[in-house]
């Protein structure tokens, strides 16, 4: 079985850039948050990354990258995550296999949220729905802008905060996480 990481890159408008400081990526962190997660995993593990776009539109990206993989891969949808109830990593949106085996090794470190949470809104949709490829969404904790307020939120865009922040040491830890994982499926079949 191969193993690939996809992130993508879509920076939204009006934001023109995001900080990274000696402790901090300051700003919109959401998406960069998980592309560097995968860039620390792929180069410990040697495992490819593709960095996609159109994730925010149509998902052309992950179409592109998904037309180009045999259907004997797993693709590890690497993205940010407001919803890991204080763990390091999440995972959710599994298309073709069980994660019961990795429930049992990875549940201190992994916050796992069954069913499709986010059917239509990631790009597991196109790798799993569309493509019949083994996929899960792996989600980078970001700091929740929605904190301390009452749902309905304030907008509908205010997960993309252009204020918001990720210490780099939680992309560490959350790359830790991942690479773990990566070892853990190259030695391992899914069923």
């Amino acid at each position: 079985m191969k193993i690939v990481l996809s992130a993508h890159f879509d920076l939204a408008r009006p934001v023109m850039s995001i900080k990274m400081d000696d402790k901090n990526l300051l700003g919109l962190v959401d998406n960069f948050a998980g592309i560097f997660t995968s860039y620390q995993a792929s180069r410990k593990t040697g495992i490819p990354v593709y960095f996609t776009n159109y994730e925010e539109l149509e998902f052309d990206g992950a179409v592109d990258v998904a037309k180009s993989l045999d259907k004997d891969t797993l693709v590890i949808v690497v993205d940010t995550t407001i919803d890991a109830e204080d763990k390091p990593a999440y995972i959710g949106n599994v298309y073709g296999f069980s994660t019961e085996p990795l429930k049992k090794l990875f549940s201190d470190r992994i916050f796992f949220k069954d069913g499709m949470y986010e059917k239509t809104e990631d790009e597991t949709v196109i790798y799993g729905a569309k493509y019949g490829l083994k996929t899960f969404y792996f989600g980078v904790p970001i700091p929740n802008p929605h904190a301390g307020l009452q749902k309905p939120f304030p907008k509908p865009g205010s997960y993309h905060t252009t204020d918001n922040k990720i210490s780099l040491e939680a992309i560490d830890k959350v790359s830790s996480v991942l690479v773990d994982l990566i070892e853990w499926f190259s030695k391992n079949d899914l069923k």
